[in-house]
Parts: C-alpha cells; sequence; structure tokens
C-alpha cells in the first residue's frame, strides 16, 4: 500500500513533458502561427526597389522536431523557457508545389539546409504576469545555402535570421531581421518574411523564406 502510494506520488510530480501535443500544429506555430494563404507573399515594408531579392523554400522534417519543457510549463500556451530544435530541407525557389498536403521532400533535391532553434516566450495564469499566449516564441534560424557531407562540413554560403515566432492572431505575418551571412552573402542585412505554402510527409510544413537584403548604398 505504502509502495503504491509513492508511485502514484512520483507520478503525479513527474515533470511535464509535452504528453497530448499536436507536433504539426505546434511546428507550424513557431514558424509562422497559422497556415496562410498560398502565395500572398508579402515584402518588408521599407523594402527598396535596389534591394537584393532572394528567395528560398524549405520543407521542414518532422522527425528533426524536438523540445523541452521547462519548469513551470504546462501546455502550448505557457511554455514560457521551453526549448525547441528543428531542422529541413532548403531547395530553389519553384520546387515545391504550392499548396499540396504530404509532398514528399525526397521527390526534389535539396540545395541546402535549414536550422532553426529557439525558446517559447509565452505565458498564462501566472501570478502577477499579465497573459501574453502570443506570440509562441523567439527564433534563430540558419540557412546553408549547400549541403553537409564528408569533405564539406561547413557550406561556405550561409544566412541567419533572429525574430519572434508567428501569431495566429491578427498580428500579422513574422518578420525577422537577417542577422549576418557568409561566403557570398558576407555581411548580410536585411529582413526576411516567412509565408506557409503547404505539408509534406514528415508532418511538418513546407514554407517559402522571402529575404530582402540591403544594398550597399543604404
Amino acid at each position: 500500500m505504502k509502495r503504491r502510494a509513492s508511485d502514484d506520488r512520483r507520478k503525479h510530480e513527474r515533470p511535464y513533458q509535452g504528453e497530448g501535443i499536436d507536433r504539426r500544429q505546434l511546428l507550424a506555430k513557431i514558424i509562422f502561427g497559422t497556415v496562410a494563404a498560398a502565395g500572398a507573399f508579402g515584402l518588408a515594408s521599407d523594402a527598396q526597389a535596389s534591394d537584393e531579392r532572394r528567395v528560398f523554400e524549405v520543407a521542414a522534417l518532422g522527425h528533426t522536431f524536438t523540445f523541452i519543457p521547462a519548469p513551470g510549463a504546462t501546455d502550448p500556451t505557457n511554455w514560457r523557457g521551453t526549448t525547441f530544435f528543428v531542422e529541413g530541407d532548403l531547395y530553389r525557389r519553384g520546387t515545391i508545389p504550392v499548396g499540396y498536403e504530404n509532398w514528399d521532400p525526397s521527390s526534389a533535391t535539396p540545395i541546402g539546409h535549414w536550422l532553426a532553434r529557439g525558446w517559447f516566450i509565452n505565458r498564462v495564469g501566472r501570478p502577477g504576469e499579465d497573459d501574453r499566449p502570443e506570440p509562441p516564441s523567439i527564433v534563430h534560424n540558419e540557412f546553408l545555402i549547400g549541403r553537409m557531407a564528408p569533405d564539406r562540413l561547413f557550406p561556405p554560403d550561409q544566412l541567419t535570421s533572429s525574430g519572434l515566432g508567428g501569431s495566429s492572431g491578427p498580428g500579422g505575418m513574422p518578420l525577422h531581421s537577417v542577422v549576418g551571412g557568409t561566403g557570398r552573402y558576407l555581411g548580410a542585412k536585411g529582413a526576411v518574411t516567412f509565408h506557409s505554402i503547404g505539408t509534406n510527409i514528415t508532418g511538418a510544413p513546407n514554407f517559402v523564406c522571402d529575404f530582402r537584403l540591403l544594398s550597399d548604398a543604404r
């Protein structure tokens, strides 16, 4: 009887591990909130014609998505401090068909990798704090234009961005700062927006990354 009570207590005290979470919806929320209208592309409001535009497509890989709930996390509206990581395949613009569900990433040849890591920042029901269920996260993205291989572990052309994760409310699409780059993008600065265009067979979203890189004149 005493052993059963002890087992029940340990079960009750076990930290929350994200049971019952819809991983596909959670990953989509991290990137851009809800699924946007296919092809509804927009640019940063301060973009100029002299800026350089670069557009890539990504198939996030659901089996790479992992997260570690923080102490006090109870559900995806109250996950402040929870860490996550996910990666995906990077493709040229026009590779992934728009509006498709369960697209197969292996049906096209990727040109690089997308790696994302970050933390949830949302909170609900915490004593002494206002509720802030959205935006859900802050995300740091690495775009490797080139594939990692045993003879080339570090593709020379890279872009890096950082910003808030998407919102499912009326607050607008996520806009990230371009905070650097290497190779042909050395010293890059500007902005990037993200647009959902469908899903793939790994249970994860496909999306477009629309970069506007500032010209040297700005």
